[in-house]
């Protein structure tokens, strides 16, 4: 508390002793004896000196409590802290252990923030159960729809060759990758659980992608290539997330190239300080006001409203495990002519991460 902020709340108490003062001056000097002017100045300034040191002494009183209530709020609960046989811990945060209090205000103030924290906490930690409980959930299930799914892509690989079963065969694998992204969504809230960065050949990487979506290919009409450097191109990552990265940007640049009209998706590998991947389709490309928002949750734009394909969480996944694995992802697109998503992986990326 400044001494400023501090007067002015004694304010009222001030002028109330300064009235008093003068008042029992006025008392003496007309009921007692006549008081001369030194006197009276003599008095005022007693009265003046002990109501200062009352209030400096009051003031550092209220001072250390209020600027230890404002360090330990601004810092907050601390996560991870030792907890072994302390009582106050609670819900995986520590109490915030406010300064000792001097008077029943501060006592009153302290109970207070300390119900309050307690309260906040007991929520924090209900809402975490519930919300383990929904991902279990949804991992379950997803588990369970796999089954089932396995079971329809192997009826619709022995009878595809049917023109009836073609239809089938790509809404199969749409509801695989829908899925996917709902098992990623869910992986990713626990994603240090999951991430084991090892050295690879990022080449190798493309290529496992690119094939992986090799029926794909053949029904959506549009002809991938990988372009890369002779030799291997090593990079530090988690090939398993970094494929989930690029199985979604190969998707977007099918679903948004033309079909029938032998559309191209090129894959650029390179190599250097920096290593990087870029997926280059011909497709409708994105508008200009679209583009600093592709990668927000649930957006899905001009051209997701026009194929009525998007669900706005293809791409916000993807640069969130590209953030998460120290890696960068950008897009540079034009309409008409098509769209390129870089990921950058930097040599110190993972370094990084926190």
């Amino acid at each position: 508390m400044r001494p400023l902020d501090y007067l002015l709340d004694r304010l009222p108490l001030i002028l109330g002793f300064s009235a008093a003062l003068i008042f029992l001056l006025l008392v003496v000097h007309l009921a007692v004896a006549p008081l001369r002017l030194v006197d009276a100045a003599y008095i005022l300034l007693l009265g003046a000196v002990s109501a200062s040191v009352c209030l400096v002494v009051d003031h550092q009183r209220h001072r250390a409590f209020s600027l230890g209530v404002v360090r330990r709020l601004a810092r907050g609960p601390s996560a991870g802290e030792e907890r072994a046989g302390n009582e106050r811990a609670l819900g995986g945060f520590e109490l915030v252990q406010l300064p000792p209090a001097k008077s029943r205000e501060q006592r009153a103030l302290a109970e207070l923030l300390a119900n309050s924290q307690r309260d906040a906490l007991e929520a924090l930690q209900r809402h975490r159960r519930s919300a383990e409980e929904h991902r279990a959930f949804v991992d379950l299930w997803v588990h369970h729809m796999k089954t089932p799914l396995s079971v329809l892509e192997l009826t619709v690989q022995q009878r595809e060759p049917q023109g009836e079963w073609r239809s089938v065969g790509e809404e199969v694998d749409e509801l695989g990758r829908g899925l996917d992204l709902m098992l990623t969504a869910s992986r990713l809230e626990r994603f240090e659980f999951d991430l084991n960065p090892v050295t690879v050949d990022l080449v190798d990487v493309v290529r496992a992608s690119v094939n992986e979506l090799r029926r794909t290919w053949i029904r959506s009409g549009v002809f991938p290539s990988v372009e890369a450097p002779p030799g291997t191109v090593a990079v530090e990552t988690d090939p398993k997330w970094l494929q989930v990265v690029l199985r979604q940007l190969l998707t977007n640049a099918m679903k948004y190239s033309e079909a029938g009209q032998k559309a191209r998706v090129v894959v650029r590998a390179s190599g250097g300080g920096a290593a990087s991947v870029s997926v280059v389709d011909e497709g409708l490309g994105i508008p200009p006001e679209d583009l600093p928002r592709v990668f927000d949750r649930f957006f899905t734009g001009a051209n997701g409203r026009r194929t009525k394909a998007s669900t706005g969480m293809g791409l916000f996944l993807a640069a969130e495990v590209c953030r998460r694995l120290g890696h960068e992802l950008t897009v540079e697109s034009r309409v008409g002519e098509g769209s390129a998503f870089t990921v950058e992986l930097r040599p110190e990326g993972l370094h990084r991460l926190r």
